[in-house]
């Protein structure tokens, strides 16, 4: 697994291994979907199966996101309660689900950041 000095590319070779991506689904499903929802529509949280992104969609960005949380949104950090391998994964499954468009999703928030 990857360290903090993970690089933009390691972590998208990770959204190509399947099993990388079946246990983000599983941390995904246990920690964030009442937030993002189980399909990652957005319920409180945004929507992260479109391309636009709040605090950035790049996979570095969507890294740092979750590890230091948007605590001024309720968004908790999660660095001290997930391994950076459960981190990963979860980072791997969000990058996934894009471009899913699950019922009832919520409208696009944020500036919109082109699939990498």
């Amino acid at each position: 697994w990857i360290d903090a000095s993970a690089t933009e590319e390691q972590l998208l070779a990770k959204v190509s291994d399947p099993t990388v991506v079946a246990k983000g689904k599983e941390v995904f499903q246990a920690r964030c979907l009442a937030c993002h929802g189980p399909l990652g529509g957005g319920i409180v949280g945004p929507n992260l199966t479109d391309d636009h992104w709040i605090h950035g969609g790049k996979l570095l960005d969507i890294r740092n996101t979750i590890m230091e949380g948007v605590p001024a949104k309720g968004m908790i950090s999660w660095k001290a309660l997930m391994p950076a391998e459960e981190v990963d994964a979860v980072v791997a499954y969000i990058r996934s689900i894009r471009g899913t468009n699950p019922p009832g999703g919520k409208p696009p928030e944020g500036e919109v950041v082109s699939n990498s």
